[in-house]
Order: structure tokens, then sequence, then C-alpha cells
């Protein structure tokens, strides 16, 4: 027979009584490097160059816990579209001599 085990249990009935429970918490709102990288299809590595380089998706800090939003990674994803033939036109050279009349 096994000796009975006098340690308190955990959680307690006092504390689950006090307790809140949240039925729905909803869809996902947060997600970790590796999820976030997944999401993306990228490498969580590539994820952690951009956010060290302040390039990439926005990103949260909860303590030592980096999370990223859905909704953030969607908009940076969109961000980074690109459109072929649609690149912005260049505007044009101008002089650099003080005496030209194309001079700022």
């Amino acid at each position: 027979m096994a000796p009975p085990d006098n340690r308190a249990k955990w959680p307690s009935a006092q504390f689950l009584a006090r307790a809140t429970y949240v039925d729905d918490a909803g869809p996902v709102r947060f997600v970790d490097t590796a999820a976030a990288a997944r999401y993306l299809a990228l490498d969580a590595h590539s994820l952690e160059c951009y956010r060290s380089l302040n390039t990439g998706p926005a990103f949260y800090k909860f303590g030592r816990y980096v999370r990223y939003a859905v909704a953030d990674l969607d908009a940076w994803a969109e961000s980074c579209r690109r459109t072929p033939g649609a690149a912005p036109k260049t505007p044009p050279l101008r002089s650099i001599d003080p005496h030209s009349p194309e001079a700022i």
C-alpha cells in the first residue's frame, strides 16, 4: 500500500472557488515565434533576424517571451507585397551645380 500523500493539493478547493473561468476566449490572438514563422512560411531564425533589425512584423514582449499578433503578421505580409511593373517612379535627377537654374 502506498504511503499517504500529506502535501497540499494544487490548486486548492478555495482557489478554484474564487477563480473566474473564461468559457470562450475566442480565436487565437498571439502566437510564438515558431508559429508565426510557420504562418508566414519562413524560418524562425529569419523572424528573429528581422526582429533584431527592426524590419519584421510588430511584436509584443511579455517578460522574456516574444509573441506576435496574427493581425500584425497579416499587416506585415501585406506591406511586403510587390506587384510586377508597379515600381514607384524615380524622381528626375537634379543638378548639384549651385548656379544651375535646376538646383534646389
